[in-house]
């Protein structure tokens, strides 16, 4: 980065800082350039939104305001347009495309749009919606809410299961302020997997854990809403046993066994199932990607470990097996 004043060299800088939110001050890591000619300070426009991101996090996390990709995915949940969902709530014409967009709802359109998520609460919405909706809008949706309904009630087990896999199912700190994503999740995997000869569990353990901690890092959120443990062996999801478990018994992946002779050690690498479909990431999420598997895709799983324990979020939560922040963390990564 160029200084806007001189057009000479700048420095990334730093600080722990106090901002005012709707009355409310938030701790936040501030970041910002120093042009080294004249000491003076800028931000840009990245720098704004990573800022504004820790901040904005820290007060939905606070007040149980759901987050974008919260707000989107209960949308999709009945298969229904943002705008609907503002008909149906009551908001503005075009507020929930707003919300997703990741401007703020007050505290009580969070709530209303949380309340949406249980498919009973929303059955609720539409029949007094009726009015204002068409014939075949309503009959439309009616129809998607109580096929969701069942939906629900058919795999009690499955719910059950993903409660297992994300003991951490909520935006926070420990998850990179995102929803748990399966399906982000095996996509991922994928990609890894794709450019791979051997994804060794141990191994997709630390990539996973980098591609989640610098997307943060870059922009104060994680890719996939996964909460890592830190364990003798580096940072591991919480619950990976069981998150690849079920992604073996979905077939997603299969296990290819591995013998090598000279020890006798018989190590599990997972081989794709599915193509990556890349549609689920944004282009900077794209990139991170890509960055994570040109620095450390070659590597080796006892060269990762390593790597990874040099980590101040591994060496400090390691002793009693701790779950990482991301807030806390995620700015001092040092391998990437």
């Amino acid at each position: 980065m160029k200084s806007p004043f001189t057009g000479g060299e700048t420095t990334l800088l730093s600080e722990k800082k106090e901002f005012e939110f709707k009355r409310e001050k938030f701790l936040i890591t501030h970041f910002y350039f120093q042009c080294i000619d004249t000491k003076e300070e800028f931000t840009t426009e990245e720098l704004d939104q990573l800022n504004t991101n820790q901040l904005y996090n820290q007060y939905r996390e606070k007040y149980s305001i759901p987050f974008p990709d919260e707000i989107k995915s209960i949308r999709n949940q009945y298969d229904i347009s943002a705008s609907k969902m503002s008909e149906i709530l009551g908001l503005g014409t075009n507020s929930y495309r707003q919300y997703e967009d990741s401007e703020m709802p007050s505290v009580s359109n969070g709530r209303l749009i949380l309340a949406a998520k249980d498919p009973l609460e929303f059955r609720n919405f539409v029949k007094a919606s009726e009015p204002v909706l068409s014939p075949k809008d309503f009959e439309r949706i009616w129809s998607k809410v109580n096929e969701t309904i069942k939906s629900f009630d058919r795999n009690p087990w499955e719910q059950m299961l993903n409660e297992k896999i994300f003991s951490y199912s909520k935006p926070s700190e420990f998850t990179g302020y995102r929803s748990p994503s399966l399906e982000r999740i095996e996509n991922t995997i994928a990609y890894f997997a794709s450019r791979v000869d051997y994804l060794w569990k141990t191994k997709l353990n630390k990539l996973l854990f980098y591609t989640d901690f610098l997307n943060y890092k870059r922009t104060g959120y994680s890719i996939n809403g996964i909460a890592y443990r830190a364990i003798q062996l580096g940072p591991v999801p919480s619950e990976y046993d069981k998150l690849y478990l079920k992604l073996l018994d979905d077939n997603k992946f299969e296990v290819e066994y591995i013998s090598f002779k000279e020890n006798g050690y018989v190590g599990e690498a997972l081989k794709n199932k599915i193509n990556f479909n890349k549609e689920l990431f944004s282009e900077a999420e794209l990139g991170v990607l890509d960055e994570v598997t040109s620095k450390l895709a070659d590597k080796n799983s006892t060269e990762i470990v390593e790597i990874s324990h040099q980590e101040k979020g591994w060496i400090e939560n390691e002793t009693r097996h701790d779950i990482i922040s991301y807030q806390k963390y995620a700015f001092d990564l040092s391998a990437i």
